[in-house]
């Protein structure tokens, strides 16, 4: 499997680098996302479009790419009349990106996404039951590691890692932060990052908006815990302060962007993203950046 050739990275030597913002991307090629479900709805209708994504992706030098999992789930299918086909869906979302990585001329884990961006909340006892769901499906479609969103919900997040927690494979999570560095949920960076590693993710990445506030939330992270082999800190950076989830970010340049977010590596982050607003361009510009600084971890052009 493609992540277990990348797992030392998250240690030593260049970050791993994770896609960008989905629904930035799908519009940024003509394609609004807008609704609930609508991921859902194009990978039984257009299962083309998906695998031209995840291509654009990998083609951008990602080492973790994420399956378009976070519509699958029968409560996001629900908005579109596709509540029934979430197994099916789930299953044919993860052979694509597996098949595309796969094809890669390097190495390339694909991570199942647990958390949906635009579904209304539903109560507890369901939400952790579809989650456990959902985690199996995946697992059993093949991911290599799950990525667990809460969505500005601290009890969906924590139901999210709990649930892929016990499939056996890697659980990263994220925390989403203002640029003033307070989570959105308005917990402690003490006690999420405390509480996620006791219950075993081994990365916690943080999305933030800007590089000077990722540096500080990552210093605020190792007071808390100090990175080690079992967790490690990264960062998804917006675009820009201005950025919104789902649309480019036509003000930002891609170059500057990545040069920024490469400091991180300094910092400490061993996962670098995009945050909202990025695109393919911006991750292509950033494993670049950080290939430079990391030449023994040559990274070719991409296609």
């Amino acid at each position: 499997m493609s992540f277990s050739e990348l797992q030392q990275r998250l240690t030593s030597g260049r970050p791993l680098v994770l896609d960008a913002d989905t629904g930035a991307c799908f519009r940024s090629r003509g394609r609004a996302l807008s609704q609930a479900g609508a991921l859902g709805k194009l990978l039984r209708e257009d299962p083309e479009a998906i695998v031209e994504h995840y291509l654009a992706e990998v083609n951008s030098r990602v080492d973790v790419l994420c399956a378009l999992t976070s519509d699958t789930t029968p409560r996001a299918l629900a908005e579109v009349g596709m509540e029934h086909r979430a197994a099916m869906l789930t299953g044919r979302s993860v052979d694509l990106a597996l098949e595309v990585a796969r094809a890669a001329d390097r190495p390339v884990g694909v991570a199942g996404v647990l958390g949906s961006d635009m579904v209304s909340a539903m109560r507890s006892d369901r939400l952790v039951a579809e989650l456990e769901e959902h985690a199996e499906r995946l697992a059993v479609a093949g991911c290599e590691l799950f990525l667990a969103r809460g969505l500005g919900s601290h009890f969906e997040l924590m139901a999210a890692v709990r649930a892929g927690s016990t499939r056996g494979v890697p659980v990263w999570a994220v925390l989403e932060a203002a640029v003033d560095g307070q989570l959105v949920t308005g917990d402690s960076i003490e006690h999420s990052v405390r509480e996620l590693r006791d219950a075993g993710v081994s990365a916690v990445l943080f999305e933030i908006s800007g590089v000077d506030a990722a540096e500080r939330i990552l210093e605020s992270a190792r007071e808390v815990a100090p990175a080690a082999a079992d967790c490690v800190y990264g960062v998804l950076v917006a675009g820009s302060a201005g950025s919104v989830r789902g649309f480019p970010d036509d003000d930002t340049r891609p170059g500057e962007w990545a040069h920024g977010a490469s400091r991180l590596d300094a910092a400490g982050a061993r996962v670098i993203g995009g945050g909202a607003g990025t695109t393919e361009s911006h991750t292509a510009a950033l494993a670049h950046a950080l290939g430079a600084l990391h030449p023994s971890i040559p990274v070719p052009a991409p296609i």
